[in-house]
């Protein structure tokens, strides 16, 4: 589908009422397939609808940098294509971002929705995270691949398996290792993450929540470093609807660490709403 100029790829998959969820930065839409939660809704009777975003293969990368806007957009106008309203919508991580951002723009097209580790305002080790990866770009013009792997590695692994479980850590990094494909081009890598920074820092960030007033869960993982539950909780009070469950034992990585329970939750939420 092309989107003002922008191919985008995406998939649908299941019948009934819609659910588009949206990714991480550089999530590739089989990762929700990997996780088991796309078969999980299909099996519960929804329809189910994953795309890439712009800098994600196969979708195209326009040039960097991006806003949250233009991911938005984008969504938007995949959505308006498809004829899609009033659809449940699940972001993870910088998907949560297009998401909150949609469901105050475009509330027509937003019944309900999910925050996934990606909600509430921008903690110490959040904020050294972004400085560093704006750095590194603004020097080198793209962030190194290893910086990428361990940073990765360190915020999507539980503490007690980073330090005990050797060979679940080095499986990561392995697959860690393999991801130098999921970009389009660099300008996909460098646009996300400057699209992630700049509405991070967005001082009206949190104020706006109070504008969103479709039932919305923030879903937040115990161990994650960004986005911990006490951030969530700032979130769900923001919130005129909001609510937030919280997944025992997971860091940022929990949608594929701790899939069965972050399915159970999502789809408890979306049979409600």
């Amino acid at each position: 589908m092309v989107v003002d100029g922008v191919r985008i790829a995406y998939e649908r998959t299941g019948r009934g009422r819609p659910v588009v969820l949206a990714g991480g930065t550089g999530m590739p839409p089989v990762a929700w397939e990997l996780c088991g939660l796309r078969e999980e809704l299909v099996r519960a009777g929804f329809e189910v609808i994953t795309y890439a975003a712009r800098g994600v293969a196969p979708s195209d990368a326009p040039a960097a940098p991006y806003s949250m806007a233009d991911m938005a957009a984008d969504l938007t106008g995949l959505m308006d294509a498809l004829g899609l309203t009033a659809a449940a919508m699940v972001g993870y991580s910088l998907g949560s971002f297009t998401v909150e951002l949609l469901a105050r723009t475009r509330p027509d097209l937003v019944a309900s929705a999910v925050l996934m580790a990606g909600a509430g305002p921008v903690t110490a080790v959040l904020d050294a995270v972004l400085a560093a990866e704006a750095e590194l770009i603004a020097t080198t013009g793209r962030m190194p691949a290893a910086f990428i792997r361990l940073q990765t590695l360190l915020s999507s692994l539980p503490p007690a398996v980073l330090r005990d479980d050797e060979e679940q850590t080095r499986t990561w990094l392995e697959l860690l290792g393999a991801q130098k494909d999921l970009w389009t081009s660099a300008d996909g890598e460098v646009g996300q993450a400057t699209a992630a920074d700049t509405w991070l820092r967005d001082p009206h960030r949190m104020a706006a929540l109070a504008d969103i007033t479709v039932p919305v869960l923030v879903l937040a993982f115990e161990h994650d470093l960004y986005f911990p539950p006490r951030t969530g909780r700032a979130a769900a009070d923001a919130l005129p609807r909001g609510e937030l469950t919280v997944i025992a034992g997971a860091a940022h990585g929990g949608l594929l660490t701790h899939p069965k329970e972050t399915s159970a939750a999502l789809r408890t939420f979306l049979t409600r709403h």
